[in-house]
């Protein structure tokens, strides 16, 4: 059952977002929760994602909090956030990003951040093992954190309403591709969304940072889904669905909220000339 717990973890990492992003002249927000259960039916916990993106930068924040059949066996309490910059032709670039995890009666914080000279990491406690091969420091520059790679799928699908490309992801010790392919358009109406969204394949590729005894789960994980909303004139593809097979069964977040705050922003207005 450990595996609930890792799709637990991994559910957050991949699907979990809020955004608070300074004002700008085009801003989008959103507000959501999801509820996660195997079966659809047995719960495993509750996420609560805010959205909020302006056309430069961008903020994503996302928490995790576990119940019912996953707390019998790994009870769990995350939250994470993530910033960078948001650009129409580079595409998404972070800047940091930070994690505290509680899991089994442990706890871990994770602060990332992308510099100039390569990513930092500040992690506590340590990891006693980095996997073999470890992560390489040209991968970790070429990857993103979890919710940055997020980020980067949800502005491409957006953008261009495909599920295409791959997204390098590091999280601190464990470093994996997520591949996006398919693409069906469907209706979508629950929880306060109707309209279009795009149904993307889901694959979680292992790459590095991972121990032998992990080996068989490279082949064993199976490809999931996930759903983008494409709410009309959006350049943010919020992610609405996402379903896991799962060796005890289906599991999967099912979206419980949806809400589209409007954001007002102060315009300066210049003062009346002096006659």
């Amino acid at each position: 059952m450990r595996r609930l717990g890792s799709f637990a973890a991994s559910g957050l990492a991949i699907f979990g977002l809020a955004i608070i992003a300074a004002p700008a002249a085009h801003a989008e927000r959103y507000s959501l929760e999801f509820r996660g259960a195997v079966f659809g039916i047995l719960p495993l916990g509750d996420v609560k994602l805010d959205i909020d993106a302006d056309t430069s930068s961008y903020r994503v924040s996302a928490q995790l909090e576990s119940s019912g059949l996953l707390d019998l066996f790994e009870r769990t309490n995350l939250v994470a956030e993530a910033n960078g910059g948001l650009d129409a032709a580079a595409g998404v670039n972070w800047f940091s990003y930070a994690l505290d995890h509680h899991y089994s009666r442990k706890h871990r914080t994770i602060q990332m951040r992308n510099t100039p000279d390569g990513v930092a990491a500040d992690i506590a406690p340590n990891y006693p093992v980095w996997g073999e091969p470890p992560a390489s420091d040209d991968q970790k520059r070429q990857a993103r954190d979890p919710l940055s790679s997020l980020m980067a799928m949800s502005a491409a699908v957006a953008r261009t309403r495909t599920c295409a490309n791959d997204y390098l992801t590091f999280d601190g010790r464990f470093l994996y591709r997520l591949e996006l392919r398919g693409g069906e358009m469907r209706r979508f109406e629950e929880a306060g969304y109707d309209g279009e969204a795009l149904r993307c394949r889901l694959r979680y590729v292992p790459v590095a940072g991972f121990e032998p005894r992990d080996g068989g789960r490279r082949n064993r994980i199976p490809e999931g889904e996930i759903w983008f909303a494409l709410p009309p004139g959006a350049t943010i593809a919020p992610p609405v669905r996402a379903l896991s097979p799962l060796a005890v069964g289906r599991a999967g977040l099912t979206l419980t909220r949806f809400t589209q705050p409007r954001i007002e922003i102060a315009q300066d207005t210049p003062p009346a000339p002096t006659p």
